[in-house]
């Protein structure tokens, strides 16, 4: 049996994070390909989504300092006492460079590294004439990436292969039998409520101009909320009394089957992120059929099949309020886009056959 080991790039995952690309393409190596995955990483807080990884192994290590995280991955390595046919890393962190290099010289396996990239950290952050960065740029196996886009740039800048692996869901996840007609007017939002990365103010905004023509339309905002967001909201509901009803600030949902229902009902998802890479957010309102509206954060080109969705420039507000009525205007295109970006998942966003693209393309580099 195989043996692929996942190791954390920082400290500890958080809870949220065991049902995300980082440990849920590990764990689909295991139960697709048969693989004997365990995934390292301290513990700060509860793993209460561990109830949903059956099987999977996680080897939980002891905390320590960030600083000495890089020097814990390499005695982690030489004391692990059976070979590793595959190392998993998420991202191009510097905490890797000396665990690739000890692995390189003493282990035989392959290894692959997600990269989980948006622009400004690939631009702005990795430097290839570092030697740490050049070394891990050239002595991982297979690095892929989340959008075409961001693959293309990469391919040209780091002078090596770059891999296209969505983010996406597990096959389980997927429900062949939901109907259109569990569908409500609602515009939903899942992740931080910030006025900065995430832009939240700027969503409220597109919003509150365009929620009068379309008074059976709610907004729903889920995720941990900023002091400055909530303040907002209460501000318009000050403002707009009538708006307390339909503008919803519901903040984190933390059991998974009631969030699903939330993406369920929703036909259009609104995401104004100002720097993002792939929001696992999107692939789940995906597989749900809603209809993505989103800013042109970095993989905005693979983020809705065609017909399923619409684009707006960072910060054009005529451009959000456009797109906005368009989409609340025409229930024939969210009709349709459920069908449309319920196909795009199935076709190009399960994990399972995700991992076996890896497993190709780890045999082809094995020629």
């Amino acid at each position: 049996m195989p043996k692929l080991v996942a190791l954390c790039p920082y400290v500890a995952y958080r809870n949220e994070e065991l049902l995300k690309d980082c440990v849920l393409i590990p764990y689909a190596f295991m139960t697709e390909l048969g693989y004997d995955v365990t995934v390292m990483t301290a513990q700060k807080e509860e793993f209460t989504y561990r109830k949903y990884l059956p099987g999977l192994k996680l080897d939980i290590v002891p905390t320590c300092l960030d600083d000495a995280w890089a020097d814990y991955l390499v005695t982690y390595l030489k004391n692990y006492e059976q070979p590793i046919d595959v190392l998993f890393l998420f991202g191009m962190y510097q905490n890797y460079y000396p665990a690739v290099k000890y692995f390189k010289e003493h282990y035989q396996g392959k290894i692959i590294m997600k990269l989980d990239a948006n622009s400004y950290w690939v631009n702005e952050l990795i430097n290839p004439d570092y030697s740490g960065w050049d070394y891990l740029i050239k002595n991982c196996d297979l690095i892929s990436t989340e959008g075409v886009a961001i693959q293309n740039y990469l391919a040209k800048k780091w002078k090596r292969p770059i891999d296209l692996i969505r983010n996406g869901s597990l096959r389980r996840d997927f429900t062949p039998e939901l109907s259109k007609k569990v569908k409500e007017k609602v515009i939903l939002n899942v992740g931080g409520q910030e006025i900065g990365r995430k832009n939240t103010g700027f969503l409220l905004k597109g919003f509150l101009e365009v929620c009068h023509e379309f008074p059976d339309w709610k907004l729903e905002l889920i995720g941990p909320v900023k002091p400055e967001v909530h303040q907002l909201v209460m501000d318009i509901y000050q403002a707009y009394p009538e708006l307390k009803e339909r503008l919803r600030l519901l903040g984190p949902i933390k059991d998974k089957a009631t969030l699903e229902k939330h993406y369920q009902k929703a036909q259009v998802y609104l995401t104004t992120s100002l720097s993002e890479g792939s929001p696992n957010s999107i692939a789940e309102a995906l597989r749900n059929g809603c209809y993505i509206l989103t800013s042109k954060i970095d993989i905005w080109q693979d983020a809705f099949a065609k017909g399923g969705g619409a684009s707006f420039e960072h910060g054009d507000l005529d451009g959000l309020k456009n797109e906005l009525r368009k989409a609340l205007s025409q229930p024939k295109q969210l009709k349709a886009a459920f069908d449309l970006n319920r196909a795009y998942s199935q076709k190009e966003l399960i994990y399972e056959s995700e991992v076996r693209r890896y497993q190709l393309l780890l045999e082809s580099s094995l020629r």
